[in-house]
C-alpha cells in the first residue's frame, strides 16, 4: 500500500501472474478497512506490478482442503471494496483473468492498457466464478456476461471498452495520465459529498451482495467441489495438460 497525497495505492505484487492468495487478500482488508474512513483520501486506485493484472486465485490454494477460506476471504474483500466510501480506480496492464477481472470491474472506473485482456476463464478449467454473475450483467448486459462466463472466451481492451466493461482502453502510456485528470476532477468536489455520491451509485449492488456471494459459497463448495471434474480441471492446470472430463 502506497499513500501518495489524496491518493491510496494498493499494489497486487506476486509477478509475473499476481495471482491471489489469501495472505494478500489478509492484508488489502486490512488496509481498506483502515482507510476507509480516511477524510484525507479521495480516491483508492488497484493496480498491479509486472505484465499481467491478475491471473485470478490462486491455483494451489483452491483445492478441496484450502477453498473455503481463501473464497471465504476472497468474498471478505469484494464487500470491503464494494462499501468503500470513496472513488476506486483499477489501472489494468496485461491480463485479468478470472478474480483479476472482477476486482477490477468492482472498482468506479476501470483504465486499462490497448494491449491489457479480459475473461472469466473458470469453466474451462472445471471451475466457476464467484462475483462475475453479480457484477458482470449491469455493466455488460446478460448476453455478454452468458457469453463470458459460459464459453470463458477472453477479450482484447478494445472489445472490453465497446461493451462497457472497462472506460477506457489506452496506449500504456496514457494510463496513468487518464487516472489522474479524473482524480484532478475529483479535487474539484466535496469530500463527502463525493463520498455520498458513491454511495448511491452502488447502493443496489451492495443490496444484493450479501445474498448472491452466500448463494455462491454454497453453490461452489457443497457442490462443485463434490466434481471429480472439479478436481481434474485444476489438477490438469498445474500439470499443464488438457484436461480429461469424465462428467461427474
Amino acid at each position: 500500500m502506497t499513500v501518495t497525497g489524496e491518493v491510496v495505492w494498493l499494489t497486487l505484487s506476486l509477478p509475473p501472474l499476481n495471482f491471489i492468495n489469501r495472505h494478500l487478500l489478509q492484508r488489502f482488508e486490512t488496509y481498506l478497512e483502515a482507510l476507509g474512513e480516511n477524510p484525507e483520501c479521495r480516491a483508492l486506485v488497484l493496480e498491479a506490478e509486472g505484465s499481467a493484472f491478475s491471473a485470478g486465485l490462486e491455483p494451489m490454494e483452491r483445492t478441496k482442503e484450502a477453498i473455503f477460506l481463501l473464497l471465504e476471504q476472497y468474498h471478505r474483500v469484494i464487500r470491503v471494496l464494494c462499501a468503500f466510501s470513496r472513488p476506486t480506480i483499477s489501472l489494468v496492464r496485461g491480463l485479468a483473468f478470472g478474480a483479476g477481472n472482477e476486482l477490477a470491474a468492482c472498482c468506479d472506473f476501470v483504465f486499462a492498457s490497448e494491449k491489457a485482456t479480459f475473461g472469466q476463464p473458470e469453466v474451462k478449467g472445471g471451475s466457476l466464478p464467484s462475483v462475475a454473475p453479480l457484477i458482470l450483467p449491469p455493466l455488460v448486459g446478460e448476453r455478454r456476461s452468458l457469453d463470458m462466463i459460459l464459453t470463458g472466451n477472453v477479450i482484447n481492451a478494445k472489445e472490453a471498452e465497446r461493451i462497457g466493461l472497462i472506460h477506457r482502453a489506452l496506449p500504456e502510456d496514457q494510463v496513468r495520465a487518464a487516472m489522474d485528470e479524473l482524480i484532478g476532477t475529483f479535487r474539484g468536489f466535496s469530500t463527502p459529498v463525493l463520498g455520498l455520491a458513491v454511495q448511491s451509485m452502488r447502493a443496489a449492488r451492495i443490496r444484493e451482495l450479501d445474498s448472491h456471494l452466500r448463494e455462491a459459497e454454497s453453490l461452489y463448495l457443497n457442490q462443485l467441489m463434490d466434481l471429480e471434474d472439479s478436481a481434474e480441471g485444476l489438477n490438469a492446470f498445474l500439470e499443464r495438460r488438457p484436461p480429461q472430463w469424465k462428467n461427474r
